[in-house]
Formats: structure tokens, sequence, C-alpha cells
């Protein structure tokens, strides 16, 4: 039997977590979810600089290298054969380099500008993170988070990993992603 191995990475509400839940009910995977072993490191092991504080694309990058041991490890040890793994703060080159065979799905929103992302924001995430920021805040973090999205979809291109844009039709890309998920 085929085992159904994902990644799922993106930056924050590009649809991550939306689309590992379908993989969730249709595949019937292990879960795993990056954000709550980045909040036990942020609170647990501060000293190790591996937080979601992390609002700018260097900032980023270095979280990401000092998460790479410990997903490495997690992904060495799984005891389980089908499951999704699913963060923004994934090292998605040295993951794929290190484990090709896994299917990699990752979201974004690269043709869109701060003031759009924050509007979204407002008008469809209405419990979660965002909530707690001034639109100031949020346009900040909304600026590295295109960013974010506009270096992984050039990664993707080079590398034949599926890129998907959720800005144009949310649902819709969600669904097309979900069509090719073996």
């Amino acid at each position: 039997m085929a085992k159904h191995q994902f990644i799922v990475t993106g930056p924050s509400t590009a649809g991550k977590s939306t689309f590992s839940h379908e993989l969730v009910k249709k595949f019937y995977v292990q879960h795993i979810q990056v954000d709550p072993i980045i909040d036990a490191f942020q609170a647990v092991f501060p000293q190790l600089g591996i937080t979601h504080q992390a609002l700018d694309l260097s900032a980023h990058l270095e979280v990401c290298q000092k998460f790479k041991p410990f997903a490495f490890k997690m992904l060495d040890e799984l005891d389980v054969d089908d499951f999704v793994l699913e963060g923004f703060r994934l090292p998605l080159e040295d993951i794929h380099d290190k484990y090709p065979h896994l299917q990699y799905f990752v979201f974004g929103f690269p043709d869109t500008t701060p003031e759009e992302r924050v509007a979204t924001c407002r008008k469809y995430d209405v419990q979660n993170w965002t909530n707690y920021m001034s639109d100031e805040e949020l346009f900040g973090v909304m600026k590295f988070l295109i960013e974010e999205s506009k270096r992984l979809q050039e990664i993707c291109a080079k590398r034949g990993i599926p890129y998907f844009n959720t800005v144009p039709d949310y649902r819709a890309t969600l669904d097309e992603a979900l069509a090719m998920a073996k």
C-alpha cells in the first residue's frame, strides 16, 4: 500500500492548515503541526531562538535553520507511515534535499499587496493571531509574508515543487492541490 507522506508549508494565512485538515480527512493521516512545537520551544527553551517572533526574512531564515535538526530528527523517527507535517518555519530546501520522496505542497500569496492581505485577514481570519495586531502591525507582517511567498515560489520553480497561489481563488486552489495529493 502506498504511503501518504506530505510536507505542507508556506507563510501564515496562506491556507496550510485548512489544506492539511483536508489531507487528514481524505487519507486518514497523522497531522503534525509545527506551530505548537515552536510554541513549546519558545516557552521551554527560549535561549534556542526558535520562535514565532521572527517577523522579517533574515530572522525567519535563522529560525528555520535552528529548527532544521529537530525537523530532520522528527522525520527520521516518525513511527507512522502516513502523515502530514505542516508549518511555516520549515526549512523547505533542506527538507527537500534530504527527503525528496515526500509529497510537497507550498502555499503562498506572491501577487498581492500588504493592504489586500490585511483586508483579507480582517474579513476571514476571525479567530487567529492576526486579531491581536493593529492594522499597522499586521501590514508590516504581511509585507514580510509576501516577500517569503515570492522566495518560496522561486524555490519551487527551481526544484519542481508544486506551488499554489491562494489569492485568485482560495477554495479552487485548495481543491486543485487536494486533487494532486496521492
